[in-house]
C-alpha cells in the first residue's frame, strides 16, 4: 500500500494516504526460479482506486508489463508505447479521473447470489481463449443500432433452436442473402412461400425440380414461356383441359402416340387442299341443283317430287360446305 508522512492510523495495522490521488493494493508475482528477485512490477495481483499510480508507471516502461496490468483494446486505443496508457487508465483525464484497475496473473472469480447490475460506456470484451454463455432462464439481447455477428475465416455460425425442437422467427423490413458456396435447405414437413410483389429467379446452369405424387398449378392470369428448346415427358397418362380455346404458333410441330408418328403441318395441308376439293363439289352441286329449278318451273306438274328431292340434295351439300369450312381453319405457321 502506498502512504506518506499524512496518515491516518486506524489502528489495525492499515495505512491510507488521503492526500494522493489513488491507493492500492499490490502483491506481487512469485519468482519460478530459484534465487529470482521480484522486480516489484511483476503483477501478481492488483487492486487499485482512484488515478493511476507509480507503479504503472514503471510498467509502462516494460512493454511486456503493460500488457499484465491493462488489457490489450485499452493499449490499442491510447496507442501502443503512449505514455497515455497508463495515465488515461483511470479516465479520460490524470488530474481528476477517478477508476478502477483489477488485474491478476491467476483466476478472477465474481459471484453474486441475487443480482449483479453493470452500467458503463463503451464496452469492450476481449477473450484470448474460449467463451461460453449459459442461463437457465431466457435470454434478451438488444441494440439501439447495428448489430453483427461473425465468424472466424471458415468457420462455422450455427442458429440452433431447442436442437430442431424449437421455433426460429425472422422479422425484417428488407432480406438479402449473399451465399458465396452450395446452398441447401432441407424441411421435413410442408413448405409455403407467399409473395405480394412480383417474384424473380435467374439460373444460369441446369435446374432440376422432381415431384413424388402430384404437381398443382395455376396462373389467374395469363402464362408466357420463352425457351430455345423443350422436352416434357410424361411417363403414364396427361390430361389437358382447356375450357375456352388453344392456340398454338408452331415452324414445325409433331405429335406422337405409341409409334405412330405424324408431320400435323403436312397433315394440315392436305386437309386444306380436301376441304378445296370439297367447296368445288358443293358449287357443282349447287350449279346443277339451279338448273333444276329452271326446269322445276317449266314442268311444275312433272316435277314436284323432283324438286322436293333438289331441296333435299341443296341441304346435304350446305352441311359439306359447312364440314369443309371447319376442317380448314385448322392450322400450324
Amino acid at each position: 500500500m502506498v502512504s506518506d508522512a499524512n496518515t491516518n492510523d486506524s489502528g489495525s495495522g492499515s495505512q491510507i494516504d488521503y492526500n494522493t490521488k489513488h491507493v492500492y493494493f499490490y502483491l506481487p508475482k512469485v519468482p519460478t526460479e530459484d534465487g529470482e528477485v521480484a522486480d516489484n512490477i511483476d503483477l501478481g495481483a492488483m487492486l487499485r482506486l482512484g488515478g493511476y499510480s507509480d507503479l504503472e508507471q514503471q510498467a509502462q516502461n516494460v512493454p511486456a508489463d503493460q500488457q499484465h496490468y491493462y488489457p490489450q483494446k485499452h493499449i490499442e486505443s491510447q496507442g501502443t508505447g503512449s505514455e497515455n496508457i497508463f495515465k488515461n487508465s483511470a479516465g479520460s483525464s490524470d488530474q481528476s479521473s477517478h477508476g478502477i484497475l483489477m488485474a491478476c496473473d491467476g483466476h478472477f472469480l465474481l459471484k453474486a447470489a441475487e443480482n449483479m447490475f453493470v452500467e458503463t460506456g463503451d464496452h469492450h470484451l476481449q477473450v484470448n481463449g474460449d467463451y461460453e454463455h449459459e442461463t437457465t432462464g431466457s435470454v434478451n439481447v438488444q441494440s439501439g443500432d447495428i448489430m453483427s455477428l461473425k465468424s472466424g475465416t471458415n468457420k462455422t455460425l450455427t442458429l440452433n433452436a431447442g436442437d430442431k425442437t424449437g421455433d426460429m422467427e425472422l422479422f425484417a423490413n428488407n432480406k438479402t442473402e449473399t451465399v458465396q458456396g452450395d446452398s441447401t435447405d432441407n424441411t421435413t414437413g410442408d413448405s409455403s412461400s407467399s409473395t405480394s410483389g412480383n417474384s424473380n429467379w435467374f439460373t444460369k446452369l441446369f435446374k432440376t425440380s422432381f415431384v413424388g405424387k402430384i404437381s398443382l398449378s395455376g396462373m389467374l392470369g395469363g402464362q408466357i414461356v420463352l425457351s430455345t428448346w423443350g422436352l416434357q415427358v410424361y411417363g403414364v397418362t396427361l390430361i389437358k383441359v382447356y375450357p375456352v380455346s388453344e392456340v398454338v404458333l408452331a415452324g414445325m410441330r409433331f405429335q406422337a402416340t405409341g409409334l405412330n408418328v405424324a408431320s400435323v403441318q403436312t397433315q394440315v395441308g392436305y386437309k386444306a387442299l380436301s376441304a378445296d376439293t370439297f367447296a368445288a363439289k358443293v358449287s357443282n352441286v349447287l350449279t346443277g341443283l339451279v338448273d333444276q329449278q329452271i326446269q322445276i318451273t317449266q314442268a311444275t306438274l312433272t316435277t314436284q317430287q323432283r324438286a322436293v328431292q333438289a331441296n333435299v340434295d341443296e341441304l346435304q351439300a350446305r352441311q359439306v360446305e359447312m364440314d369443309a369450312n371447319i376442317v380448314g381453319i385448322v392450322s400450324f405457321l
